[in-house]
């Protein structure tokens, strides 16, 4: 049997991630819990259900064999790092994620023998890379629209490693697309683009990793479904892709194929993309959030898609932040809060959704 976490009081809480439907806090001691779904750690029932029953509102420990440094939730798959600098990964398994893992555990992380020395992973839908000690990036799953950035379509690609790119500092992944951004702060993009996700001037597929062209400099990124987020070294946010929802912080245009400037009234230190939906961490520790909102996952209180950058009333002094599908987290001094769609447990409360923060742990400072 699983042991729930019922209380955990006093934990340090080194990160977060937020996957399609699961929530997932690393903890300064490298141990991992979650809420939620698929990639959470939760080990389903054997039993077939033929009524609905209530979603579990606890967290659960994941059976780590050893301590990790990192970890990505992503669509019902989690990816960790290990103490060794191992990739892990756990969940459900689907078309073309886990190259040459035979099969995925649900609860019990696997290891990927493929990839060594590894600093950072990302986790999307059918797609996930990973970046290696000297900034080289590998890429495995479903290569549609050259989404691993490597010729030729594979179901189920193993990892490779993607030629044509510098070293590598940071990854993004969307829905069939990645986004890398360089050592030397240069931006490099891949694969599905017919919302012009990948910031080049037009809504072709690029099957190799292409440069982008920024007005700034960009220190960190966040990619949704269709949309992206760049951090820029002066402390605003660019923004391009679909804006269906307004995810782009204004009403128009329908989407972006280049750059579009977020107003946002302060200097931004991290952002985070969820499905159709932004947030931004302004350097005074307050949350903006904009676009769709149908789940409450824009923690303004109602379901109504907001254009514009709203703050996000509850929240101070935040410390990071995530966002799932259709869910975000914010990881404060003595607590982690969560909001937005709730189906799966993964704010890790009763209600189907949250439509203002609510306390998913209580914390100190890492």
């Amino acid at each position: 049997m699983r042991t729930s976490v019922s209380e955990m009081r006093g934990h340090a809480v080194a990160s977060i991630s937020c996957g399609r439907d699961h929530t997932l806090a690393l903890l300064a001691s490298g141990k991992v819990i979650g809420w939620g779904g698929d990639g959470s750690g939760r080990v389903p029932s054997g039993t077939p259900e033929y009524c609905t029953t209530p979603a579990p509102t606890k967290a659960v420990e994941v059976l780590l064999r050893e301590p990790l440094t990192a970890v990505a939730a992503g669509h019902g798959i989690s990816l960790g790092i290990t103490m060794h600098r191992e990739v892990a990964i756990w969940g459900a398994k689907g078309a073309g994620i886990d190259g040459r893992v035979g099969a995925v555990a649900v609860a019990t992380p696997m290891l990927f023998e493929d990839i060594s020395r590894a600093r950072e992973v990302v986790a999307g839908e059918f797609q996930f890379a990973a970046i290696d000690h000297a900034g080289a990036v590998f890429t495995w799953g479903l290569n549609v629209d050259g989404a691993l950035g490597r010729m030729g379509a594979a179901f189920e690609a193993p990892p490779a490693r993607v030629a044509g790119l510098p070293a590598v500092r940071t990854l993004a992944v969307g829905k069939g697309y990645m986004l890398a951004l360089t050592q030397d702060q240069r931006l490099y993009a891949w694969g599905g683009n017919a919302a012009g996700q990948l910031g080049l001037g037009h809504l072709q597929a690029v099957e190799t990793p292409t440069l982008v062209r920024l007005p700034h400099k960009v220190t960190a990124l966040a990619a949704g479904s269709t949309h992206v987020l760049a951090l820029t070294t002066l402390g605003s946010v660019l923004a391009w892709g679909s804006n269906n929802h307004g995810q782009l912080g204004q009403a128009l245009p329908a989407y972006a194929m280049a750059p579009l400037p977020v107003a946002l009234p302060e200097r931004v230190q991290a952002v985070a993309a969820g499905m159709f939906f932004s947030l931004a961490l302004g350097n005074s520790g307050n949350v903006y959030a904009w676009g769709w909102n149908s789940l409450g996952q824009l923690g303004q209180g109602d379901a109504e898609d907001h254009a514009v950058p709203t703050r996000i009333a509850g929240l101070s002094k935040v410390r990071a932040i995530a966002a799932g599908q259709a869910h975000a987290a914010a990881l404060m001094a003595d607590a982690l809060h969560g909001w937005g769609s709730n189906a799966d447990g993964q704010l890790g409360a009763a209600a189907r959704e949250q439509r203002h923060p609510t306390q998913l742990l209580a914390v100190h400072t890492a």
